[in-house]
């Protein structure tokens, strides 16, 4: 697939909008150095973004403004007219060469991940995705790497980033959770792979606890992502007042409210991009804020602004209806919790109806003068009945009832007890 080589400058020039930043991508992938003046039409433009016809004429209108913009721009130059749609122009203002030392830089791209971008399925506006992940991508550090033990020369580099959220908002112009939503739904899609730590440093002094960035890339190089994540905490330097904890569950939490908005949204969709542990995460996730926020509402007065807010807050759990792995947990702990109550109630009644009588209470004098263990004499008939098994199992020593006499178990089936007193 044609690798897109894009102006780092272009595409974090905050005067140029999403739609133009997208033009710029396709125009790119259009441009021929080798010649003067080449013939574009908005089509054109339209189908080397999607990579069909599945376009709208929204699309299309949005296109003619973000070229037109291009133009004012003096990015590309139109020469010559053969419609209002389609024109000869000069594209020689694309092109630019990597100089570091005058701080021009470049991303690469594919023109296959631009097709899969394009074509999501999302409510979230595409072109605002597509823009977003080549600023990401241009936050790649091209020398930091990590251990090759497949490769002879060692190393494997250029794939793997750590730019804060607030860096990449302020590169895009736009905010932190417009970026969460890009990440979930680009995380989804298996176009890039998120690391989020799973350990915080701590200041054993103050108890400032700080994150890790998170360590990002392509998909396809997840498991260098995961590989130079954990190495990177493994030598990272901690103060001597540093300590590394277990990290706070606010991103996994994030990730949660991230996966019930794509379900909400598109439930068919992004229903089976989801494993099992996701979906269950996402119920317990919402249903613990939905009990929490149902008792701040039980405290809050009615009518109030406050009670309005709580009211928002609460999210509808019944999607999760049509979650068969969701469903199953539910059942699950449902069926702990009236076995819990059963054995709680047995207890209870077995402690209501216990019938030990009164308690006897001896005199100081007649505790005394009970004798202990080893005063008390056992006075028995035959003493030959101890030990003697085959004796025993027979026949008794004394014919009379309240003789002392031996039972076996298989004899007392044919004992009647009341001949006994």
């Amino acid at each position: 697939m044609k690798k897109l080589f894009l102006n780092n400058a272009v595409i974090k020039d905050l005067h140029l909008d999403n739609y133009d930043i997208a033009v710029y991508i396709a125009l790119r992938f259009l441009y021929d150095s080798q010649v003067d003046s080449q013939v574009i039409t908005f089509n054109m433009i339209a189908y080397t973004l999607y990579g069909n016809r599945n376009y709208t004429k929204y699309t299309v209108n949005h296109i003619k403004a973000a070229f037109k913009n291009l133009e004012t721009k003096k990015i590309v130059k139109k020469v010559d007219s053969f419609s209002t749609t389609e024109f000869i122009v000069d594209l020689s203002g694309l092109h630019f060469e990597q100089n570091s030392e005058k701080g021009i830089f470049y991303t690469v791209i594919t023109l296959e991940e631009v097709h899969r971008i394009m074509n999501i399925d999302t409510p979230k506006d595409n072109f605002a995705i597509l823009r977003y992940f080549a600023v990401l991508i241009s936050s790649i550090c091209h020398d930091k790497g990590t251990y090759d033990h497949s490769d002879c020369y060692g190393a494997h580099t250029d794939f793997v980033g750590f730019m804060t959220l607030d860096t990449l908002s302020e590169w895009c112009g736009t905010t932190k959770a417009r970026i969460i939503e890009y990440n979930s739904i680009l995380e989804t899609e298996k176009i890039i792979y998120t690391y989020r730590h799973k350990q915080n440093k701590k200041d054993k002094e103050t108890g400032q606890i700080m994150s890790f960035s998170n360590h990002y890339g392509r998909y396809e190089d997840k498991q260098w992502i995961v590989q130079f994540a954990n190495e990177y905490v493994a030598t990272y330097n901690l103060k001597e007042t540093e300590t590394l904890v277990k990290a706070e569950k606010s991103r996994e939490n994030k990730r949660y409210a991230a996966i019930y908005n794509l379900l909400t949204k598109d439930f068919d969709k992004y229903i089976d991009k989801f494993s099992d542990e996701e979906l269950i995460g996402t119920y317990k996730y919402i249903h613990n804020k939905n009990a929490c926020n149902e008792k701040k509402l039980r405290e809050t007065e009615e009518g109030t602004a406050a009670y309005n807010d709580i009211i928002d807050k609460i999210k509808n759990e019944d999607l999760f209806d049509d979650i068969p792995c969701v469903v199953d947990y539910v059942n699950r702990i449902a069926e702990k919790k009236r076995n819990m109550e059963k054995r709680k109630s047995v207890l209870v009644n077995a402690v209501t109806d216990d019938n030990w009588g009164e308690p006897i209470v001896f005199s100081v004098e007649e505790i005394l003068d009970m004798p202990v263990r080893g005063e008390v004499q056992m006075n028995l008939t035959n003493i030959d009945c101890v030990g003697q098994d085959d004796l025993c199992k027979n026949e008794s020593h004394d014919n009379s009832n309240h003789g002392m006499f031996c039972v076996t178990g298989k004899d007392s089936d044919h004992i009647d007890i009341e001949d006994l007193y």
